[in-house]
């Protein structure tokens, strides 16, 4: 593998860990909201536990990340030539357009981070940071991306209500996969999962038409003939990633259609968390295509 292959996967790697911790981030936010908005119930405290380690564990993986962006950008600009040293890592994220532009994000992932910690203590405060946090860091994630090739802010309000949608629709179900426990082991606790889900259905029913959307919006301006969709590595990448969306969503609707009825059964639900968890692994799976895509040549770009 030569350099220029290694920098690729540094920095698909890197972005890949930013969008699970945004995710996750995300989800927790969501899942809270819904919680709520289904009433109080016995296993409230340990459903905000188990939704307040999501977002602390979220956070910190959102800190490593930025470190690990930082260190891949540097290593795709100087590495190749070259170790990266303190210098160069200098220059790239203090110095450089590239870092100016991620320092904002750097400084929200911590200040994520600190809130979920802080939401120990202070635990309305604490959730209404994360949950801003959450908002700037989808908003700013595409400041240092393809979005900025552009002499419009179209593009970039694409691209952030693009992920914002993502981490709606895939986070949530990750963060009710992860409370489903504590709310099935507790008194009515598989009507109250059914509950969650049914108030899920309609979240991720309109984050899926608002990732179609905008990400439709987005290929329109990225893209300047069908043809590059096939004949350009950055197309082929592209059709992978509209397949996962489209298999993610399929496995979705099979959920909302096939399984959510079965619910308020111990074998209805177990049924969903399985193919819950088969939807969760298409959409790490797109997650990771769409890392990769965000770091490939556009079609103008190669000239």
């Amino acid at each position: 593998m030569d350099g220029e292959a290694i920098a690729l996967v540094c920095l698909a790697l890197a972005k890949w860990v930013t969008y699970c911790g945004l995710i996750g981030l995300t989800g927790a936010v969501a899942a809270r909201g819904l919680l709520i908005r289904c009433g109080p119930t016995d296993s409230d405290t340990v459903v905000e536990r188990a939704l307040l380690l999501l977002a602390t564990y979220a956070g910190g993986v959102l800190i490593l990340a930025a470190v690990a962006r930082l260190y891949a950008q540097t290593y795709s600009v100087f590495g190749l030539d070259g170790p990266v040293t303190m210098e160069l890592l200098h220059v790239i994220g203090i110095e450089s357009r590239w870092g100016r532009l991620w320092q904002p994000q750097a400084g929200v992932a911590l200040l994520a981070g600190a809130a979920a910690i802080a939401a120990r203590w202070r635990t309305l405060l604490g959730w209404r940071i994360i949950g801003v946090s959450t908002v700037l860091l989808w908003m700013t994630l595409p400041s240092t991306g393809h979005a900025v090739s552009f002499g419009t802010y179209v593009p970039w309000f694409f691209q952030a209500f693009h992920g914002l949608a993502a981490g709606l629709w895939t986070g949530t179900l990750v963060a009710i996969l992860l409370v489903v426990s504590p709310l099935v082991d507790s008194d009515d606790g598989n009507e109250q999962f059914a509950n969650l889900i049914r108030r899920f259905s309609p979240l991720a029913m309109a984050a899926v038409a608002a990732l179609f959307l905008t990400g439709g919006l987005t290929t329109w301006y990225y893209i300047d003939t069908p043809g590059q969709l096939w004949s350009t590595t950055y197309g082929r990448t592209l059709l992978l990633k509209v397949g996962l969306v489209v298999a993610t969503g399929t496995v979705g609707v099979y959920n909302w259609r096939r399984q959510t009825p079965r619910l308020g059964t111990v074998a209805g639900v177990g049924a969903l968390r399985w193919s819950m968890r088969v939807e969760v692994a298409f959409a790490l799976t797109l997650l990771g295509a769409t890392a990769v895509l965000v770091h490939l040549a556009m079609p103008d770009e190669l000239g």
